[in-house]
């Protein structure tokens, strides 16, 4: 059955691993923002990097990104949101477009630890293993903390946790 899979999780959570094994498995398309962002933007970054500007610009590959799922989805080929869904604003955004346009979808919960994820965190950091795109420093990885939303009761309740 061909649907869509929103990935949730915090920095360092294994996103990128999940949504391509998930890929795999249903034969499917990933979207990652991350991708999108360094090949979009990365390089008119301001220094220091402004998390207003970045968010600005993670919202219009969102929309990019939903429209081309819908015609990715109507071909019959599932698709897989690894973009970001930090807030529960976010989150039901695309919920409510996906229903909004008869897509079947599930949300995935990847629900790590902190201090597993900043060990993978710094690991891909210094491997720079096959999801690494981007250097991400411990000071951006504690800022991510301060604005993940982590799901309601009534969205883990919906969600599978993983």
């Amino acid at each position: 059955m061909t649907k869509a899979f929103l990935i949730v999780g915090n920095t360092g959570a294994g996103k990128s691993t999940y949504s391509a094994q998930l890929a795999e498995r249903h034969n499917g398309i990933v979207f990652s923002v991350d991708e999108w962002m360094k090949t979009l933007f990365f390089m008119d970054m301001p220094d220091p990097p402004l998390y207003y500007w970045a968010l600005e610009r993670t919202q219009r590959c969102e929309t990019q990104q939903l429209n081309e799922s819908l015609k990715i989805l109507g071909k019959g080929i599932s698709v897989i949101l690894d973009i970001g869904f930090f807030a529960r604003s976010q989150r039901e955004r695309v919920q409510d477009f996906l229903m909004d346009n008869g897509v079947v979808f599930e949300t995935h919960f990847l629900d790590v630890d902190k201090e597993t994820r900043w060990d993978r965190v710094n690991h891909r950091n210094q491997a720079q293993t096959e999801t690494f795109l981007f250097e991400v420093s411990r000071e951006i990885f504690e800022f991510c903390e301060t604005i993940f939303e982590p799901l309601g009761e009534d969205e883990r309740a919906k969600a599978l946790v993983v």
